[in-house]
């Protein structure tokens, strides 16, 4: 049975100070819409959901700020967020604000919702703060949050969703969605599940997901009613004995009981094939193929949700029986262009933790093409063109040995290198889609990883023993962990540049119509690009981590670029030079 919490520790209403031609604007935004969310492009001036549109291109149409004049841009405003670190060392934000006719609406992590006025353009004037009360306990944690008609909604890492009206900030529901521990003796050791993708809002349904698979959980993607919050339908991503697939996790302990296969970044929605393409993170234990053989489905995957029924209609497996934490839960943009002579083609993208980018056929999942991004990709020899498979898979077998000199084994009795690292490829960091030029941008990680695996115990009657459970071993980077900036020409599935980066970008990037592209680094700094070579055009530093993608909005004609600032910092035994990094959380805003 689901809780309803009635936590409302704080609502503040301000209205004062605007300009006489800001007031004669309308006091709050129309109702976010279905018409409104499937024709996002047509209103640049604002960002009304979390990755722009639902093709989830990251483009931003305006141009006011381009190549000539980037150089120019300052700090317009700022907004500080005190009650981030309340009680906490750090927070991730990792989330880009939304704005609809000049309210902006962003949350903290730590369960607070902010709506300002942002129409004096050099300024900011409170209008609410509403505080849920996430626990100090929790992690702070947010990617995002979701609109539809006159509510914002958010999922949150202990398992709420959350919605608030836009208008007076109160709080229409607080559903506790996800399930709390499991009791003893129930045999599975499920910590517990949460969530930190940004909610979907797509005809009168918020899609929200289990992101705790690494806890030993199940992932499940669900749809609830925007207004009651009530449960439309739930659909798990891994089988359940006698579901297909489930003869893909070849133990004799229920492995799947404990399976992984999470879902921690928003999804793509196809309007024509009324689809969620979503991907899936690892199974688990991760870095333990032994003790769950077989391909592991839907682990590693781009799965298809039926939006009406959950139904999975098609899925494409990226890398069967993984272990090196190569998770495909990044973001799957949807993109028709022309591919390689095929006028047309609709088409997913998605740039992979494995080191290399996939196009597929979003109407069935079939394989169209793979390019490796990364630097150096050592754990197989390539991509088999026709299969989409890599080279090493033998589906006969149900354990895969791919490369074994950089697949870890219980056996290994000295520690194994494998590139990329696990950070990635791009893991949740959101790319950008240009389609005028038909370019798509990713902004991730580079290097190599040494580990040597502790194997996992078996619980009696299925489960993880916590005492085996998700440990991985000795682990280091050896130096080579660092940033990476890349360019794919969709039409023909090349790679058209590739931009190192001293520290790592856990940001994602934003494309913009003049001639740009912004991104984030975890040095503190925020860097603009020319679109078709890389070249650093514009740079700003904060002085703290940054895990937060950029984003555009417009008053008038003045254009604003916004990014939140704040998370833990990078230092350690990969870049000493950051270890003085100070905890921050500030949203920066930026204009001519």
């Amino acid at each position: 049975m689901r809780e309803i919490f009635a936590s409302r520790l704080a609502t503040t209403t301000i209205l004062s100070g605007v300009l006489a031609a800001v007031l004669a604007l309308p006091a709050h935004a129309a109702d976010v819409t279905k018409q409104r969310l499937e024709n996002a492009d047509a209103e640049p001036q604002n960002w009304i959901t979390t990755f722009q549109n639902y093709s989830s291109h990251r483009y931003s149409r305006l141009s006011e700020i381009n190549q000539n004049n980037v150089k120019n841009l300052k700090v317009a405003f700022t907004v500080p967020l005190t009650t981030a670190l309340l009680g906490r060392p750090n927070v991730q934000l990792e989330n880009a604000p939304m704005v609809d006719d000049g309210f902006m609406y962003f949350d903290d992590a730590g369960g607070v919702f902010y709506k300002i006025d942002v129409r004096p353009g050099n300024r900011f004037v409170p209008v609410w703060r509403t505080d849920v009360s996430l626990s100090k306990d929790e992690q702070a944690r947010t990617r995002g949050q979701a609109m539809w008609g006159n509510s914002v909604y958010l999922g949150m890492t202990d398992g709420r969703v959350v919605a608030v009206d836009r208008t007076s900030g109160d709080i229409k529901f607080d559903l506790q969605i996800a399930r709390v521990p499991h009791p003893k003796g129930s045999n599975i050791n499920v910590e517990k599940e949460g969530m930190t993708q940004a909610p979907l809002a797509v005809e009168g349904k918020i899609l929200v997901a289990n992101a705790k698979g690494d806890s030993g959980t199940i992932g499940w993607l669900e749809a609830i009613d925007a207004v009651t919050g009530k449960e439309i339908w739930r659909t798990y991503t891994v089988p359940r004995p006698g579901e297909p697939g489930n003869e893909t996790w070849k133990d004799d302990h229920n492995a799947w009981k404990t399976g992984g296969a999470s879902l921690w970044t928003t999804g793509s929605y196809d309007v024509a094939q009324r689809v969620i393409i979503e991907g899936t993170a690892q199974p688990v234990p991760m870095f333990d193929p032994e003790f769950r053989p077989g391909d592991n489905l839907y682990s590693n995957s781009a799965v298809a949700f039926d939006i009406d029924t959950g139904k999975i209609k098609w899925f494409f497996q990226y890398t069967p029986n993984e272990s090196w934490d190569y998770d495909a839960q990044g973001v799957h943009m949807l993109i028709d262009a022309d591919f390689k002579g095929q006028a047309g083609k609709k088409m997913v993208l998605h740039f992979d933790r494995n080191g290399f980018a996939y196009q597929l056929d979003r109407t069935n999942g079939q394989f169209l093409n793979a390019v490796q991004f990364n630097e150096k990709v050592t754990w197989t020899a390539g991509i088999d063109p026709k299969t989409g498979k890599p080279l090493e898979y033998d589906p006969g077998k149900a354990l895969q040995t791919y490369i074994p000199a950089t697949r870890w084994a219980r056996a290994d009795t000295v520690a194994k290198t494998a590139c990329p690292p696990l950070e990635g490829g791009l893991r949740w960091q959101p790319p950008a889609y240009n389609p005028v030029k038909r370019l798509a941008y990713s902004g991730g990680e580079d290097g190599c990883n040494t580990r040597q695996i502790v194997p996992s115990v078996t619980l009696a009657n299925g489960g993880i023993d916590e005492k085996g459970r998700s440990k991985p071993g000795t682990a280091t980077h050896a130096g080579t962990l660092h940033g990476l900036l890349t360019i794919l020409d969709v039409t023909t599935g090349t790679l058209k540049a590739r931009l190192p980066l001293p520290h790592s970008n856990r940001s994602g990037m934003l494309a913009t119509a003049g001639g740009l592209v912004f991104t984030a680094n975890i040095d503190g700094s925020i860097t603009a690009h020319n679109d078709e070579t890389l070249a650093e055009m514009w740079r700003f530093e904060t002085g703290t981590a940054i895990k937060a993608p950029p984003m555009a909005y417009s008053i008038g004609t003045k254009q604003f670029i916004a990014v939140m600032v704040g998370a833990p910092g990078a230092g350690g035994d990969d870049w000493p030079e950051l270890k003085d990094q100070l905890p921050a959380a500030m949203l920066y805003v930026f204009s001519l």
